[in-house]
């Protein structure tokens, strides 16, 4: 098989970080429509990937498939696999709920929980026992979850505070520590900063590249630049379909197929 310049150097970032999350052949329908055809992605662990493509494109079913969350649609089927370390994803009796604590998902909107700070951070652990009782293992789990997120400093004063009271920018953040509370392996993003002004999106980017350290990441953006300025591997998906794949800088400054060249430089999409 012939590779492409950028495929081979999409599989030699894969080989220098190995790939958590990966579909395969994967496919999704809405009762008759397929909205995602046959993909076959991986995501490198503790890089960023960006997933990116016109609106309808199936970018975001994509990635809310990767931690189930798409069993909420009614209709909706799935064919091939998504291995999270090696594991099949869509194998019956399949855990979802432990799938979903260890591959977490922070959505286009901040969605805060009507709850003091504090108590948004340690919901999820408590519901789920992760959290040893006593307030000092609460305490700890609240500041270094807000500490991960960036978001420390900002509300130290404030925890027994509404998270409502937050800017929106903080909101998201809070939703970011969140899900980092339950100490997840892969974090997803659905257009995170899609809601927010360009301060608050400078800050999410910022706490993104934090992020990479520690974590594998996901994020599906419409923005062009961002997905330039915070991912290391881009994928661009177009009609359902994976049209190409690559790090970031290569697919961004010479992508192989026209349809790439022509999104990322504005003349459709």
């Amino acid at each position: 098989m012939n590779l492409t310049p950028n495929t081979q150097a999409s599989l030699a970032a894969d080989a220098a970080h190995p790939t958590v999350v990966e579909c395969r052949e994967f496919s999704v329908y809405y009762g008759d429509k397929q909205a995602v055809r046959s993909v076959n992605l991986g995501f490198p662990e503790k890089q960023v990937t960006a997933v990116i493509g016109p609106s309808g494109c199936g970018k975001s079913t994509l990635l809310r498939s990767v931690n189930r969350m798409n069993d909420f649609v009614p209709g909706l089927r799935t064919d091939g696999r998504i291995l999270f370390r090696g594991e099949n994803l869509y194998r019956d009796r399949v855990d979802v709920v432990e799938v979903r604590k260890r591959i977490g998902m922070v959505f286009q909107k901040p969605n805060p929980f009507p709850k003091s700070i504090a108590e948004n951070i340690l919901w999820g652990p408590r519901i789920n026992a992760m959290v040893a009782r006593g307030r000092e293992a609460s305490e700890e789990l609240v500041e270094s979850s807000l500490r991960k997120a960036a978001l420390w400093d900002e509300v130290k004063d404030r925890l027994d505070d509404s998270a409502f009271g937050l800017s929106g920018g903080q909101q998201q953040r809070l939703c970011i520590a969140r899900t980092i509370a339950m100490r997840p392996e892969v974090i997803l993003m659905d257009e995170p900063c899609s809601a927010l002004d360009p301060r608050s999106t400078a800050k999410v980017e910022e706490l993104i590249a934090e992020l990479r350290q520690e974590y594998t990441i996901a994020i599906v953006t419409h923005n062009m630049q961002q997905a330039a300025r915070v991912s290391d591997k881009t994928a661009f998906f177009f009609e359902g379909k994976l049209i190409e794949t690559g790090p970031t800088k290569k697919l961004f400054t010479a992508p192989e197929q026209k349809q790439t060249e022509d999104y990322i430089t504005g003349r459709f999409g």
